[in-house]
């Protein structure tokens, strides 16, 4: 049997709105897949983000551990897995370290006669003269209280009087423009890590403590 005209036109009708609806499907599908990239995107934006303040703050955190907050040095925590870095940096290598064992002298007079905060401005004062007077390379760390330790790779004993000379003629300028009541002075004590002749880190320490402690009894 032959169409009628009218089922044509329905076929028709019929087709268009399904052409239409498609047309609206395929539109619709567009606009949510454009929403969903645009949402990963931020998402992923965020993550990023979120990602970076953490290891801010992780690397905050390292920095935290490892330095000497106050005066802006390495702590001794952090200063003494340095040194057995270096010495076996320096067994390796076959080059020696000095090491400077540092102690202000009459720091508690100091303290007590002009009050904690005045310490903490000799500490500080103290660790600037060491960062300006050493090479870049040269590691500075406290070890508690006025008392300090120097890491000095590739140097050796043969070095010490140059160093030391160095270091009292910034300590005499710093105090002529301090103009203080009261002189910075340092007490300092020397010992070296000979790869051919190894010693431990705490021995090194020992031996430069204890000939820091010689020269600050001499000048009594």
């Amino acid at each position: 049997g032959t169409t009628s005209l009218d089922e044509v036109g329905q076929l028709s009708r019929a087709f268009d709105e399904m052409t239409v609806n498609l047309k609206k499907s395929r539109e619709e599908l567009e606009d949510y897949s454009r929403n969903l990239e645009k949402k990963v995107e931020e998402r992923t934006k965020d993550l990023e983000i979120d990602i970076s303040k953490r290891k801010k703050a992780e690397e905050q955190l390292e920095k935290l551990a490892r330095i000497d907050s106050l005066i802006g040095c390495y702590n001794r925590r952090y200063g003494l897995e340095l040194l057995d870095r270096q010495i076996k940096l320096s067994h390796r290598s076959k080059s020696p370290i000095l090491l400077a064992f540092l102690d202000i002298d009459g720091f508690k007079a100091i303290n007590d006669t002009f009050g904690h905060e005045e310490g903490d401005k000799v500490l500080k004062e103290v660790v600037e003269l060491l960062k300006s007077t050493l090479r870049e390379i040269d590691i500075i760390c406290r070890m508690g209280g006025d008392e300090f330790l120097l890491i000095f790779p590739d140097s050796s004993l043969k070095e010490a009087s140059l160093i030391k000379e160095r270091l009292n003629k910034d300590l005499t300028k710093l105090n002529q423009t301090l103009k203080k009541p009261y002189k910075i002075e340092l007490s300092v004590g020397l010992s070296e890590y000979n790869p051919d002749n190894p010693q431990s880190a705490d021995e090194l320490i020992r031996i430069a403590d204890k000939k820091m402690y010689e020269e600050k009894k001499n000048k009594k």
